[in-house]
């Protein structure tokens, strides 16, 4: 093990020193939502709206089953970089998440490559061979573990380059309608980008070893992750997934429009990504140790959050319209696609307190099944809007996002109270004795 790896320590929360992480992990979350959005304008001007359709179908796919290749190993390799025991070999934890992801990301490819290219045109055989090279870069992506270890200057780096090389080849092949193949090939261009920036990072920063695989700690990984999958499965299946929904049933113009809003919701939560994802570190570090620290802190963390959050959804709400005619170049953007838009910037404080609640807070209680049963609920509720409202035709998919969102920040809130009420009753003098 390198002197770095010997040397890894809780993380310093001084003031200094958290302004420079956050404003290191701010340009990096800039950089990393720009993509998307860059991505959105780019071919939805050059495209055209149905072609754009069909290239958001795959990317919203493609989002959707990279989340099933995390498989929550991302979340649960934060938390064990930082549990007694492993915290002194964090580079194994790395090897054996990475390995977990890969295999997870084997099956899903095969399957889903083998579904697409029999159902769908075989013109599309080269974009479906895209999105297959973007799940495995996926798949490798080390970003988790360097946050992890508060490494934010690395973080930085590899996105910023990667985005930037995707954005300049995107740019460089995608100028008419017919080259819808070369905006999925960039996509998957700037995925491997980041993934070979991020190793070659690890290894100059000497946070990574050799790989050390434990066949124990990799069985008790996928136990973990099955409990966290599902509830990850049925959350991103109401946005990428509804979007891929949307593609196999509505118009194609309903579906780049249904899109262009997720993106715009994406950039908006980007300015919140980077208390979030720093606060979880912090959280992870300070509950393995202090639980009362740790649900002080949680709490600090709801009312950031929610005042920034609250903020942003305005901020795009009041210039919907604006946002919407520079995405399509057009003098009088379409008013379906404005609607969801100001839907899903509502949904934005909400779906902000629906993770911190729900896929952080309570999987670090170890609460992973009270998690997942909020996620399949709302799922649930979601779906059912869709049916009954005609969805494939119309807005009302952003009214089902908006309640589905609703759904999660309450019914984890509320399991999430009933946890910080035990663990505060079991923290005082004289109680358990």
């Amino acid at each position: 093990m390198s002197e770095q790896l010997r040397k890894v320590a809780p993380p310093d929360i001084g003031v200094s020193s958290t302004a420079i992480k956050m404003a290191e992990l701010a340009v990096a979350q800039g950089a990393l939502f720009a993509f998307p959005l860059l991505f959105a304008i780019v071919c939805a001007g050059n495209l055209g709206p149905a072609n754009y359709g069909v290239v958001a179908f795959y990317t919203a796919l493609t989002a959707f089953l990279c989340t099933f290749v995390e498989f929550g190993f991302d979340s649960i390799g934060v938390r064990e970089v930082h549990l007694i025991g492993r915290h002194k070999d964090p580079s194994g934890v790395v090897w054996n998440v990475t390995l977990a992801k890969l295999l997870v990301c084997l099956v899903t490819t095969i399957a889903t490559m083998s579904v697409l290219l029999v159902t769908r045109s075989k013109a599309e055989t080269s974009i479906i061979y895209a999105s297959a090279c973007y799940m495995i870069a996926f798949a490798l992506d080390g970003a988790w573990y360097l946050r992890s270890l508060e490494l934010m200057r690395p973080v930085l780096v590899m996105t910023v380059v990667s985005r930037s090389a995707g954005i300049a080849l995107l740019v460089l092949v995608v100028n008419g309608p017919g080259d819808m193949s070369q905006a999925m090939w960039s996509y998957a261009f700037m995925a491997w980008a980041n993934a070979l920036a991020g190793w070659l990072l690890m290894r100059r920063s000497r946070v990574i070893g050799k790989p050390h695989l434990d066949l124990p700690h990799l069985k008790s990984l996928f136990r973990s992750g099955a409990k966290i999958v599902l509830g990850n499965l049925s959350g991103d299946s109401l946005t990428s997934g509804g979007v891929a929904l949307l593609g196999a049933m509505a118009d194609p113009a309903l579906t780049g429009a249904a899109n262009i809003a997720l993106r715009l919701r994406n950039a908006g939560q980007a300015t919140m990504l980077p208390i979030i994802q720093l606060g979880f570190v912090r959280l992870s570090a300070v509950i393995a140790t202090d639980r009362k620290a740790g649900i002080a802190l949680g709490r600090k963390l709801f009312y950031a959050l929610t005042t920034l959050s609250t903020t942003v959804a305005i901020a795009i709400i009041a210039n919907a319209d604006r946002l919407v005619a520079l995405v399509y170049r057009l003098p009088h953007p379409p008013k379906d696609a404005v609607v969801l838009v100001r839907l899903f910037a509502a949904g934005i404080p909400v779906s902000i307190a629906g993770v911190l609640f729900g896929l952080q807070c309570l999987t670090l209680f170890q609460q992973e099944r009270a998690y997942v049963a909020v996620q399949l609920s709302a799922s649930a509720v979601f779906f059912g809007l869709l049916l009954f409202t005609n969805a494939g035709h119309s807005v009302n998919y952003g009214w089902a996002l908006l309640v589905a969102d609703l759904w999660i920040m309450v019914a984890s809130g509320l399991f999430l109270l009933r946890v910080v009420r035990a663990e505060m009753t079991s923290s005082r003098p004289g109680v358990g004795a």
